[in-house]
């Protein structure tokens, strides 16, 4: 059986997407095979966001910020955008993934507080996303 392919994207590849990132591939093991990605990535990520993610107990060596050529997009069963739905109109429509609209605010520049705050709500979304994601 094929792993479900995601992708999460966010403007610069640095918090909210990675988080979602991190997350969804502890979350969903063997199942799903997880990316990342930026509109415009920075090419960086933020030490609040790997500390947010190891605060929670996930794993986040090998995290990167990287730009959407970096992704197999033909290849993806679902397609989500942590921004609102200005992420997925980047993408060609010819896509056949599925595509699902977060709206999460963006903690750059915020406090550790914040950033906290943000991975907990990313990770209620990831749960969500997997648990309907399953077979029936």
């Amino acid at each position: 059986m094929t792993a479900h392919r995601i992708l999460f994207i966010c403007v610069g590849n640095t918090c909210r997407s990675i988080m979602a990132e991190a997350i969804c591939r502890d979350l969903g093991g063997a199942d799903v095979e997880v990316f990342s990605a930026g509109l415009a990535p920075t090419g960086r990520v933020t030490p609040r966001t790997i500390e947010a993610l190891e605060r929670l107990g996930y794993a986040t060596s090998g995290l990167r910020s990287k730009p959407l050529d970096e992704v197999p997009l033909r290849e993806l069963d679902t397609i989500v955008s942590l921004i609102g739905p200005a992420a997925v109109a980047w993408l060609p429509r010819t896509l056949p993934a599925r595509r699902i609209i977060w709206n999460v605010p963006d903690p750059y520049g915020e406090d550790q507080e914040t950033f906290d705050r943000t991975a907990r709500r990313i990770e209620a979304l990831v749960r969500s996303l997997l648990s309907d994601s399953q077979p029936r």
